[in-house]
């Protein structure tokens, strides 16, 4: 991984349990981690709410400052430029093109570091507007308009939550496939549960792309 993850993707892809999973990852390797919660749409999955737990971890977690409920876009904090100052950075990024306009205002920092910076585009295709790759193609143009970012990978997220069974990812490796196909940026990830990554590693085994075993964290009490 590069010093700076970005993660973006639509709304239920499994953005921020990615996010938390990679910064916890990060943080058995190198003393300086940061997790970055830039994402403003969903009020149910936010990373910062585990604060707690990642601080324990040496994990730096940097959210927005918000003013009240009803703000359309965040302050962003002066910390958040520390990120591109050195150490491993996470950034957990708006699910639609309105949150990851966050991003496009660290257009100048992104820049700078580009080299070191890896942008991805998180798919779970049993999630609305998520099933079908000329939509997801779509989706993601207008959030890289937004985010003045273009995706460098994809992510093969797919899931049902707490109704997973493990064989997800392969029912949704074809949509991210032609995904891939549409816009010639590739999968780099497949992540998933120990039991996801196993059940699609006894199809799969040879396919291209790194795993990613996630633990689940962002269960809420109504589940």
């Amino acid at each position: 991984m590069k010093n700076i993850t970005v993660l973006f993707g639509n709304y239920g892809s499994g953005k921020t349990e990615l996010s938390l999973n990679l910064a916890l990852k990060l943080a058995k390797q190198y003393s300086n981690v940061s997790l970055i919660d830039l994402d403003i749409v969903n009020p149910y999955f936010r990373s910062s709410e585990h604060t707690a737990m990642l601080k324990e971890k040496g994990i730096r977690v940097i959210a927005p400052v918000y003013a009240n409920t009803t703000v359309d876009l965040p302050s962003l904090p002066p910390d958040i430029y520390a990120a591109f100052q050195g150490g491993h950075a996470v950034l957990d990024c708006g699910g639609d093109p309105v949150g990851a306009a966050a991003l496009g205002s660290l257009k100048a920092q992104f820049d700078a570091k580009r080299d070191q910076t890896e942008v991805l585009f998180v798919v779970n295709t049993n999630r609305p507007f998520q099933g079908d790759a000329h939509q997801l193609a779509d989706s993601l143009n207008r959030i890289q308009q937004s985010a003045r970012l273009s995706a460098d990978g994809l992510v093969l997220n797919t899931n049902l939550g707490s109704g997973t069974t493990g064989h997800e990812l392969e029912e949704g490796l074809s949509i991210v496939q032609e995904l891939s196909d549409l816009t010639g940026i590739p999968i780099k990830y497949i992540s998933g549960t120990k039991q996801a990554i196993e059940n699609f590693d006894t199809l799969h085994k040879g396919f291209p792309a790194e795993r990613i075993e996630l633990n689940i964290f962002t269960r809420p009490e109504w589940l």
